[in-house]
């Protein structure tokens, strides 16, 4: 009888392990293609904070470097469809965070394909900036993998970003991907770190993070594109590094809710051999404790390189007096 038990036993753990190492090697976008694969593949104005974009009006995604997966919206789905881009519907199962930080369990997803588009940056009579394209010239990526969003809003997550190298155009506040290095004089300012810990190793996102400096604090920081008005975060156990008398409160949001944070606008920031003055925000939240915002905390143009694991910056750049304005809209034209 104790042998049969064993042997049951042994036999319940091994169909564990398998399925948790099956479930380990879910993977998403290995099929991404585009039409054109030299150069930049798309130009996308930002439209607001935190860091949302239009492929075309009407099919917006939040860039949620935090998000594990890419999910989408029925409606967007339906859009899609209605304009003649492909729509498959298959079962998959995986298993990961969500834009509005929830996990995210799905037995099904999509696979898509989304029309990239180079915009160009525009003013109009009242001075304000808008992004105007053409689906004519439009650059079409196969093969986007999909969940259903179960937040209200469809999101790029790093299962998709990590596959491109991004950048982020101060001057226009646009992002641009590319699979191969742009045509420009970037050079390594930081190496970047992909982790996953062992009990979320069935998730399907990587978490990158790059080593920084502030405010004489040394550590890894978490990139969080999804951050609203931070710079830096930090816990707020640790607001006393600075003078209680230098720091303001105020009150962050972000999709898991709102949350009191004190603030010191006048933190020295270093990346490698870069260093500037930044605002944290010393708060807790159920992220990560020590994040940033590349939306946020680059005042010049900046590349991510996922998949070469670097941020690079240019050797040399001119400081804005302010910081220019987002689009207000983004528009097709034949």
């Amino acid at each position: 009888m104790k042998k049969r038990v064993i042997i049951a036993l042994t036999f319940i753990i091994s169909l564990v392990v398998l399925l948790y190492l099956g479930v380990c090697m879910l993977s998403s976008q290995d099929d991404i293609r585009p039409d054109r694969t030299s150069g930049r593949l798309c130009y996308l104005p930002i439209l607001n904070s935190p860091g949302e974009v239009e492929l075309i009006p009407g099919l917006r995604f939040k860039i949620d470097t935090g998000s594990d997966l890419s999910t989408i919206t029925m409606s967007d789905l339906e859009l899609l469809d209605s304009l003649g881009f492909k729509v498959h519907k298959k079962m998959y199962p995986v298993v990961g965070r969500d834009g509005a930080g929830k996990i995210n369990l799905a037995f099904t997803r999509y696979t898509v394909d989304l029309p990239l588009i180079n915009y160009e940056i525009e003013v109009d009579s009242a001075g304000k900036k808008y992004g105007v394209g053409s689906l004519k010239n439009a650059n079409l990526l196969h093969n986007v993998d999909f969940v259903v969003s179960e937040s209200g809003m469809s999101v790029l997550g790093i299962d998709f970003l990590e596959k491109f190298k991004l950048e982020y155009d101060f001057t226009d506040r646009a992002i641009a991907l590319y699979l191969n290095e742009p045509d420009t004089a970037y050079v390594t300012c930081a190496e970047l770190y992909a982790s996953k810990a062992p009990l979320k190793m069935p998730m399907l996102g990587k978490r990158y993070s790059l080593d920084m400096k502030v405010a004489g604090y040394e550590g890894r920081f978490f990139i969080d594109s999804g951050i609203r008005d931070a710079r830096v975060k930090m816990p707020a156990d640790q607001a006393n590094i600075v003078h209680s008398s230098e720091l303001t409160e105020d009150t962050l949001e972000s999709a898991l809710g709102k949350f009191p944070a004190k603030v010191y606008g006048k933190a020295l920031v270093s990346i490698g051999d870069r260093v500037g003055l930044g605002n944290v925000y010393f708060y807790d939240s159920m992220e990560e404790d020590y994040a940033i915002s590349p939306f946020n905390l680059f005042l010049q143009n900046v590349l991510i390189d996922f998949p070469e694991k670097k941020v690079k910056l240019f050797p040399l750049y001119r400081k804005d007096k302010t910081i220019p304005e987002l689009v207000t809209k983004i528009e097709l034209r034949d």
